[in-house]
């Protein structure tokens, strides 16, 4: 075949063409497995660990040379350990949210298969994690408590475990290496620095995949199917322009490992005849560089005026900065904000306005002294005595922000904000010096769309038909978002990534 798939746009760039066929002659080997899985990431291994455990061989690709994790938290709508809080989830309530927040745009069965199983799937990694206590694990407690952008409380965090110890960020990580370890008992074989190119395709079937190794190419043969589980297209800029454009406006891009996300597994899917959720994929975005708060007081833009409601949830500061065609804007707090911020959070607060400790803790002033104190050495967080010396730090019109905090200022002594509608308990005014400058900005994390699955995590195609053999998990997969990342629950795509990974194990051998 040449040129791209007749379904895809034709105005996308050569990342769509057909890859040329492998001489057999560049063939060095063949693997044989019931189950191959592309990708040793948290989707990945849970769905390599899961298969294993049904008594499938299985045969992991991994690109890196190791397995892989990143962040901190797991969220999922129920687990046993969320009822020992005595947390428990209206889940046909949390579902409509999603939905809503998703613009009504994402697939539903897709998104009732989380809601119906991410609790067993939890339950199912804490009798691993929490085994020997090998791990401790906590519900996080920063969420956002306003009506409108609603976060409940089920992003599970997992603490102490032998990674942590050693210094990496406690949750994910102490997850998939004790997964990892567990396959790895049950005969699962990693192929690591082997990234897979193309599927292998016979009579409508994908039975296998060909992936580059340090000898030359190697036939993985699969005979139950192959599972996509390569993560997002977020390092690969010429696909984000086509498919995710707000993804290269952002002011950083801070994925782990760098080079792993390159989209290898959405364009081996587009050739075996998926296709992806739409031209415009979600992405999940934080502000969180450089400075690492924002808080919610009075945002300003590069010209110095107020932009937004501040009172809102972590994508919608960051949409709103992109609006103002700009990656970075400043958050201004006064010489006060060591009593006001903690006043806030009853009324709104979220990752980086709150702190990411367990649920119920004390907001804790000397944490963020040293996150601004950090901010400063880099040049995010400035301050000065006067409006004026502070907006000439901030390089930004100085009238136009003294002006902006005037008309604030104002807006807050009458209690309403009949500018933007901010709620009367937030309106809290910008007076004592020093006054301070948090530079914040639109960070990607992910791209979180892929190739369209149905309910069964089986990549479809444009007539909504299985491609038999072929099923896509965590950021390669499609269906679960739409125009936006939902964080109804925080750390939700690892929690699908989790519970999609386990089902993919459970689809693929035939047990559920």
């Amino acid at each position: 075949m040449n040129g791209k798939p007749e379904w895809g746009n034709p105005r996308w760039g050569d990342w769509a063409n057909y890859p040329d066929p492998v001489p057999e002659d560049q063939i060095c080997r063949t693997v044989h497995a019931e189950v191959v899985v592309v990708g040793a990431g948290i989707a990945g291994v849970t769905a390599a660990l899961r298969a294993a455990q049904n008594g499938a061989k299985v045969a992991v690709v991994e690109k890196t040379g190791k397995w892989n994790a990143r962040g901190g938290n797991l969220g999922v709508p129920e687990s046993r350990f969320m009822r020992s809080k005595g947390i428990e989830l209206d889940k046909e309530a949390f579902a409509r949210e999603w939905v809503k927040r998703c613009g009504t745009r994402c697939d539903e069965r897709v998104l009732w298969l989380y809601m119906n199983h991410a609790g067993e799937a939890m339950d199912w990694l804490l009798d691993i994690v929490t085994k020997d206590n090998l791990t401790r694990p906590i519900i996080q407690g920063a969420i956002y408590h306003g009506e409108t952008y609603r976060e409940l409380p089920g992003s599970h965090r997992f603490f102490d475990g032998p990674y942590a110890r050693k210094g990496a960020r406690a949750g994910a990580t102490d997850c998939v290496g004790e997964m990892y370890r567990l396959s790895l008992e049950l005969g699962v074989e990693y192929y690591f620095n082997c990234p897979g190119e193309q599927l292998i395709k016979e009579d409508g079937r994908v039975t296998g995949l060909l992936a580059k190794g340090e000898d030359g190419y190697v036939r993985f043969l699969a005979e139950k199917g192959v599972i996509l589980a390569t993560g997002d297209i977020g390092g690969n800029r010429e696909m984000c322009e086509d498919l995710a454009p707000d993804a290269n406006r952002c002011c950083a891009n801070v994925y782990t490992p760098p080079g792993a996300n390159t989209g290898d597994g959405h364009r081996m899917g587009l050739w075996a005849g998926g296709f992806f959720d739409a031209d415009h994929l979600p992405i999940m975005i934080h502000p969180q560089y450089p400075c690492g708060r924002s808080y919610c007081f009075l945002f300003v833009n590069r010209k110095g005026e107020r932009f937004m409601n501040e009172d809102t949830w972590i994508q919608g500061k960051c949409q709103q900065i992109l609006y103002q065609n700009q990656s970075t804007a400043w958050s201004i707090i006064d010489g006060d904000w060591e009593t006001k911020v903690p006043a806030t959070i009853p009324y709104g607060g979220g990752i980086f306005w709150d702190q990411d400790n367990e649920l119920g803790s004390e907001w804790d002033v000397e944490f963020d002294r040293q996150v601004l104190e950090r901010g400063r050495r880099i040049g995010a967080v400035v301050e000065a005595d006067t409006l004026e010396e502070l907006a000439e730090k901030m390089e930004i019109p100085v009238e136009t922000f003294v002006a902006t905090v005037k008309r604030y200022n104002e807006l807050c002594r009458q209690g309403k904000d009949t500018d933007l509608g901010k709620r009367r308990e937030l309106l809290i005014p910008i007076e004592k010096p020093p006054f301070i400058g948090l530079k914040y900005g639109a960070t990607l994390l992910v791209v979180v769309g892929g190739l369209r699955v149905n309910g069964r995590l089986q990549v479809i195609d444009t007539e909504l038909d299985p491609i038999p053999g072929l099923y896509a998990v965590g950021n390669v997969a499609g269906g679960r978002y739409g125009v936006d990342y939902p964080l109804v629950v925080p750390g939700n795509s690892h929690g699908t990534a989790l519970t999609f990974g386990y089902m993919a194990g459970e689809f693929i051998t035939g047990k559920q």
